[in-house]
């Protein structure tokens, strides 16, 4: 990649040229890199469009609304930074990196909510482990999605910040009461307030948050067979898993090169409304807003140069696809004969979008 360059005269010690980067060293590239990608066409071009980041926010908009065309509960909104005007990216200098970032229209937290009360009730109704073994199965999937806010998400923050990193609170316990100089932790919790995971679990079961496959695939369907809500059930994970295993490779959207918390999320995920999830995400929000943030369900960084670009939007289709079939299991968990009334809980989370490119 190229800059407009400043030459200057030549003095010891000190290079001769600085690139100093134009307000073309953002679109020009990113232009570029999307008409290798083949994502560019004639008629793009053709229609004299008022700039070169014209041109590519047309380009991509038109393929991430294919991409997405369908979806009824994700909402997913991309955004292409540039890798030097954000400090949450990494090194300031490497002008040869966009990052796709994904976040939701409204922000924290605007996402849809699914109660999992009833229809994991309703399954393990016809068959113990039915509902858990189901539950395991969708948490994988939602590991290939961007960030969706579980149960198992919340207990691992709550170890973070409740119970110093430990994943039980009676070590917590035992910790806090020596940092507060009690003789034990009676002592301590007659005069101080300490989240447990007892009130974590009050009126949820531990497999909401850590769900296993007890039964085999060939289990579940003869369970299945039972029962016209879990034959519908089993036929929608078929079809998911089927994606899985035909349609990948998926996109990496584990955002590990974000550099910061990511406070946006596609889905929160919850036993019912009387549950803990809504304060743990709460004080997650207020912790992340207090130190470096990102609002973005995803992060991903792309080089610009070469078939980044084309091979993660291909990957981002293959995940559309498996986001769509995850979708109408979450359209059976929400039907109103498995679903619990349902209660308002606001959650707030103080933390400034910052947006680039946008489609």
């Amino acid at each position: 990649m190229t800059f407009s360059a400043l030459s200057l005269p030549s003095l010891a010690g000190i290079p001769g040229v600085f690139t100093v980067p134009t307000k073309s060293s953002f679109a020009r590239p990113f232009l570029l890199s999307l008409i290798d990608s083949g994502i560019v066409t004639e008629t793009d071009v053709g229609r004299r469009p008022k700039s070169e980041l014209t041109i590519a926010k047309t380009a991509l908009s038109r393929k991430w609304n294919d991409l997405t065309q369908g979806m009824t509960v994700f909402d997913w909104r991309l955004r292409i930074e540039q890798q030097s005007q954000s400090t949450h990216f990494g090194s300031l200098t490497d002008m040869e990196v966009l990052w796709a970032v994904i976040q939701t229209t409204g922000g924290p937290v605007s996402c849809d909510e699914l109660c999992i009360a009833g229809p994991m009730t309703k399954l393990e109704s016809v068959r113990e482990g039915l509902g858990q073994t189901v539950l395991a199965t969708l948490y994988d999937a939602f590991r290939m999605l961007p960030n969706v806010c579980t149960p198992f998400w919340a207990v691992g923050f709550a170890e973070y910040l409740y119970w110093y990193g430990h994943d039980n609170e009676q070590d917590a316990l035992e910790e806090a009461a020596e940092m507060a100089g009690c003789t034990s932790t009676e002592e301590f919790l007659k005069d101080h307030e300490f989240f447990t995971r007892a009130q974590f679990f009050t009126g949820m079961p531990e497999w909401a948050a850590f769900p296993k496959r007890v039964l085999t695939r060939r289990q579940v369907q003869l369970s299945a067979k039972r029962d016209e809500y879990a034959t519908a059930v089993f036929e929608a994970m078929e079809s998911l898993w089927n994606i899985v295993r035909f349609y990948g490779p998926f996109a990496d959207v584990q955002s590990a090169d974000a550099g910061a918390d990511l406070v946006d999320f596609t889905l929160f995920v919850r036993w019912d409304h009387s549950d803990a999830m809504a304060r743990v995400l709460d004080d997650y929000l207020q912790h992340a807003g207090e130190g470096e943030a990102v609002v973005a369900a995803s992060v991903t960084p792309i080089n610009v140069v070469g078939g980044d670009l084309a091979e993660w939007l291909k990957r981002m289709t293959s995940t559309a696809m498996l986001a769509k079939a995850v979708e109408r299991v979450i359209g059976l968990f929400k039907m109103d004969e498995v679903q619990p009334a349902k209660t308002l809980v606001e959650v707030f989370a103080p933390v400034e979008q910052r947006a680039r490119v946008t489609v």
